[in-house]
């Protein structure tokens, strides 16, 4: 897919952000006392970051996200990469950023992944969201349930537990928190990326979505020099 083509869709993805107006307005959570570079715990019940690689790293790198966004999709086998690269040097966070009013499956497979993780399977259950996406993204409401539940039992999960955690306050306050800190945050499109309190540039997200996300390591290996760390060899 060629760069006008992927302009347009982050452009439709921004408009999208006008029905989430609503949504902050009468769900949201509170994040004012929430630091948003830093990774939330669970505390009190509530869900906590979904967190992949050195948990207790120097430098985390923290993606807003919709399952249901073709950027997303896109940018998904980079980031893996990435992912993998760093593994023993940097967290990972993502965090759940659906826009309802144009992708009407994109919060149900966040819910979906968010159940998956009460059984400590979010990374899976993100992984199999991704590579299978085109699977799900034009199903209804009635048919999207059965192709949920036949990734849970490709999972293992226990499938109950899934179906119940789905319709749960604490997987929806979750969702409805990583939203809030988006909004904090200003986030106005997705995928959007921080590493750390800085904002990652268009061009290197561009780069994500169409490339191997090399300019993302460059900025990643630049972080790890300045705390000290040594960089992986890539």
């Amino acid at each position: 897919m060629n760069r006008t083509t992927w302009i347009v869709i982050a452009v439709i993805c921004v408009l999208g952000l006008g029905g989430l107006v609503a949504f902050t307005k009468k769900d949201s959570i509170n994040v004012d006392n929430l630091d948003p570079t830093k990774i939330i715990q669970s505390e009190n019940g509530s869900i906590g970051d979904r967190v992949e690689g050195k948990a207790d790293a120097k430098v985390i790198l923290f993606e807003y996200s919709d399952f249901q966004c073709p950027g997303c999709g896109a940018a998904f086998s980079a980031l893996n990469n990435i992912q993998a690269l760093y593994h023993d040097k940097i967290a990972f966070v993502y965090r759940n950023f659906p826009l309802t009013t144009i992708h009407p499956n994109a919060l149900a497979a966040a819910t979906v992944a968010e159940s998956a993780g009460q059984q400590d399977k979010f990374w899976e259950m993100h992984d199999l969201l991704f590579t299978q996406r085109d699977a799900w993204i034009n199903l209804t409401a009635d048919q999207r349930g059965g192709m949920f539940l036949s990734f849970a039992k490709q999972l293992g999960l226990n499938t109950d537990k899934f179906t119940a955690d789905q319709s749960s306050k604490v997987v929806s306050d979750k969702i409805s928190r990583d939203r809030a800190i988006a909004g904090k945050l200003g986030v106005d499109s997705t995928p959007t990326l921080y590493l750390g309190s800085t904002k990652i540039d268009s061009t290197t997200v561009d780069d994500v979505i169409n490339g191997k996300g090399d300019s993302l390591m460059s900025k990643i290996d630049e972080t790890l020099k300045a705390v000290g760390e040594t960089p992986p060899a890539h």
